[in-house]
C-alpha cells in the first residue's frame, strides 16, 4: 500500500523538524570539538590571539562569519581561562570559545 502523499503545510512542517534537529545536532558536535567547552579549551600561546583566533572560528550552524562581542578570563574548575563570547553574524547564533593559555602570566 502506498502511503499518503503529504499536504504542502505537513511537508514544511516536517522539513522545519529536521532543519531544527540538524542544528541541534551541529551545536552537540561544536561542544564535543576544541573550545566548546571549559574541559575542551583551545590552547594559544598568548592572550593577543583569542580574539584573532575567535574571529577565524566558523558557525557550525551555518559557516557564517563570528564577531567577538566580549572576551574575558575566568576561572573554571581552578583553572585559568580565557571565553570569546561570539555572535554570528548570518543567523545571529550565540556561542562561546573557550581558551587556555599555555603559559601563565605574572600580572
Amino acid at each position: 500500500m502506498a502511503k499518503k502523499k503529504l499536504s504542502a503545510r505537513a511537508a514544511r512542517r516536517a522539513g522545519d523538524r529536521e532543519t531544527v534537529k540538524l542544528a541541534q545536532d551541529l551545536e552537540r558536535l561544536w561542544k564535543l570539538g576544541p573550545g566548546g567547552t571549559p574541559e575542551r579549551p583551545i590552547v594559544l600561546a598568548s592572550a593577543s590571539q583569542v580574539e584573532v583566533t575567535a574571529r577565524g572560528t566558523r558557525c557550525p550552524l551555518c559557516q557564517g562569519e563570528l564577531r567577538v562581542e566580549e572576551h574575558a578570563a575566568e576561572t573554571v574548575a581552578g583553572s585559568r581561562l580565557r571565553v570569546a563570547h561570539v555572535r554570528c553574524v548570518a543567523c545571529g547564533s550565540r556561542r562561546a570559545i573557550w581558551f587556555r593559555l599555555a603559559t601563565e602570566m605574572l600580572n
